[in-house]
């Protein structure tokens, strides 16, 4: 018997693919997109993994690469599943064209686990990073069914649509909070490894504040960028969370108090992104917690982490947060980044 981890967005298909692997006499791992599917692998270590290409948040393809850019997991062979490329990929260990046989299926996870590589001797996991994991596999099962109610109440004709939206929201901030607090204590035990490249950094940032103002459209967001490029060696997956939780932070206390306004400033030695907001700021007593875990206002409804993660992977960047702000006078988060 061998542990597998399945991972497909779609609920119908990542039920039957898993009953199908369960019928061969195998565990099954959930996962719902690859971000998951990749926090899953590192807390428990399957022998064989099997993804859908496009996923959110990490599509199958990007799964494959982390996984063979971590020294753990390398060897673990990967099956990849897609409907748009034609012939998979070389990071990937086997591939099958959607639509395809299930018998097609049966036989190359079959193939696959009679010639597994030997067992890698792995230590376990750091205490903070199982209890991450153990959370956020623990509501797994919760929040599915609970998807699975909305999206039955969602279809049904007589039923109170403001209800149901409010379900979807609060499901989904949930679900947030598990992927938050896992992602926390995976940089927290020093679990995270960056996938850089060498890419301008202007576009990214672009389409984060792009991605908020369509979210958030009652609340201006204005961008300034240097004309050319600017070059940095990064990780876009994580950057792009970063940027994430510096403009959630920003929208988030700048609602109804003002415009948002992000500066991307270029040096010979030096990148920096400015974020400032007109909301209420922060005392002199919280702004030395600001980037520590846990650290949520009474009144915002938020996990408390966003600034944390940010902060965590901007240092793995070799870079830094800082903050300034004054009560009632807004506050300006800098992203500091190193070039070459």
């Amino acid at each position: 018997m061998s542990l597998v981890l399945v991972a497909d967005d779609e609920p119908a298909v990542l039920e039957v693919l898993s009953q199908v692997v369960e019928d061969l006499g195998h565990d099954v791992l959930r996962a719902r997109d690859g971000e998951e599917a990749f926090g899953l692998a590192r807390a428990k270590r399957p022998q064989l993994v099997v993804t859908d290409h496009m996923m959110p948040r990490l599509s199958g393809l990007e799964l494959c690469r982390r996984l063979r850019g971590d020294e753990l997991l390398k060897d673990v062979p990967v099956i990849l599943l897609s409907a748009v490329l034609p012939q998979g990929a070389p990071e990937a260990s086997a591939f099958l064209h959607k639509p395809f046989e299930i018998t097609d299926f049966e036989a190359v996870i079959r193939q696959k686990l009679a010639h597994l590589p030997e067992p890698r001797l792995l230590s376990e996991s750091p205490p903070v990073e199982a209890l991450g994991h153990w959370v956020a596999q623990t509501l797994q099962g919760p929040l599915a069914a609970a998807r699975e109610h909305l999206q039955r109440l969602q279809a049904a004709s007589a039923v109170d649509r403001q209800a149901v939206e409010a379900l979807g929201a609060q499901l989904r901030s949930m679900e947030f909070v598990s992927r938050s607090l896992q992602e926390a204590a995976r940089l927290a035990a020093g679990s995270v490894t960056l996938q850089c490249v060498a890419e301008d950094l202007l576009p990214h940032l672009r389409r984060a504040v792009e991605a908020w103002q369509a979210q958030e459209p009652q609340v201006a967001i204005h961008l300034t960028v240097p004309e050319g490029p600017v070059g940095l060696h990064f990780d876009p997956e994580r950057m792009r969370q970063v940027f994430d939780g510096l403009l959630a932070n920003a929208v988030h206390y700048g609602k109804g108090r003002g415009a948002v306004r992000v500066e991307l400033l270029a040096a010979h030695a030096l990148v920096t992104v400015r974020v400032r907001d007109e909301g209420p700021g922060f005392t002199e007593q919280e702004l030395p917690r600001l980037f520590a875990p846990f650290q949520a206002r009474p009144d915002d409804g938020g996990t408390g982490l966003g600034l944390y993660i940010a902060s965590e992977l901007a240092r793995l960047h070799g870079g830094a947060l800082s903050a300034e702000s004054l009560p009632a006078k807004g506050c300006t988060l800098s992203l500091l980044l190193p070039r070459g």
